[in-house]
């Protein structure tokens, strides 16, 4: 029974030696076969628990890498857009001064057209506004006002005579002249304009028609009333278009160019007049201060 305790290994001698032979306690053999498990287990573990932390490093270092590519990626766009956007504000600003420019340009035009409406004795642009303060920053309720202003002002002009009620060559002007019925130098009130038959006749500003119809001499007539204490005369017209009353705005067809009346020819006799007096058409057909 002693003997079953023991295990006996027998190593074969060499090299002309004997066999030796040697015994080892059952008890202490497992203990040190369950110790080397044990220890190869915890190896395999450690091993197995090494190469997942490694694998896991190189994911980590990967994933790292990853974000720093993108980082990189994410600097070199921001990079771009800071550049790109630099240039924006150097085109804005550049834009900026050309917009104050072109304020600073309307600003002057309104305030020549006031001069020029002013010579005629129309109202101007409030006192204090612009004309030498300089525009500084674009403002939009400057904006609004210059808008506004100029409104009035496109306002103001279509109450005012201006322009040619038809195109064409002026054949008779203002002032004495010979009459041709007469053969006497007699003052001519207005400037006939020349053209074909049947040509339309607009009128050059907003008013009232006050006559449509035969005046002595002058045929054909169509007489408006404007604001400012303007009236013009459409005179020698083959055919009337308007009645008295009506209201009428620059550029509508008030008649047709005729010869009636005392007329040498197809043409259309045009007068101004301001508060009763006679005046040059020709200033009027024309924009530009004087």
């Amino acid at each position: 029974m002693g003997r079953d305790k023991y295990i006996t290994f027998i190593l074969a001698g060499y090299g002309g030696k004997g066999a030796k032979t040697f015994q080892i306690q059952k008890r202490k053999l497992k203990l040190v076969l369950a110790s080397t498990l044990l220890f190869l287990t915890g190896l395999v573990g450690f091993a197995m628990l090494s190469f997942s932390q490694n694998a896991y490093l190189r994911f980590k270092i990967a994933q790292i890498d990853k974000e720093k590519r993108e980082l990189k990626d994410m600097l070199s766009k921001e990079r771009q857009a800071q550049n790109e956007l630099m240039a924006l504000l150097e085109q804005r600003t550049d834009h900026l001064t050309e917009f104050k420019e072109r304020v600073k340009e309307l600003e002057n035009k309104l305030l020549s057209i006031d001069e020029f409406l002013r010579k005629k004795g129309i109202r101007k642009i409030p006192k204090g506004v612009g004309g030498g303060s300089g525009l500084l920053e674009p403002d939009i309720d400057y904006l609004e006002f210059l808008n506004t202003s100029a409104e009035d002002i496109f306002a103001s002009l279509r109450k005012v005579p201006l322009g040619f009620p038809v195109f064409g060559r002026i054949t008779s002007k203002y002032g004495y002249r010979l009459d041709p019925f007469s053969k006497r130098y007699e003052f001519h009130k207005g400037i006939d304009l020349k053209a074909p038959k049947g040509t339309p006749v607009r009128v050059t500003a907003d008013g009232k028609v006050i006559f449509a119809g035969w005046r002595y001499g002058y045929g054909k007539t169509v007489i408006v009333k404007h604001s400012y204490g303007y009236k013009t005369v459409y005179a020698h017209m083959s055919r009337i278009k308007v009645k008295k009353g009506r209201w009428v705005k620059a550029g509508d067809v008030v008649g047709y160019v005729g010869s009636t009346g005392k007329s040498t020819g197809s043409h259309l006799h045009y007068e101004v007049r301001k508060r009763g007096k006679t005046q040059n058409p020709y200033t009027y057909l024309y924009m530009k201060a004087r």
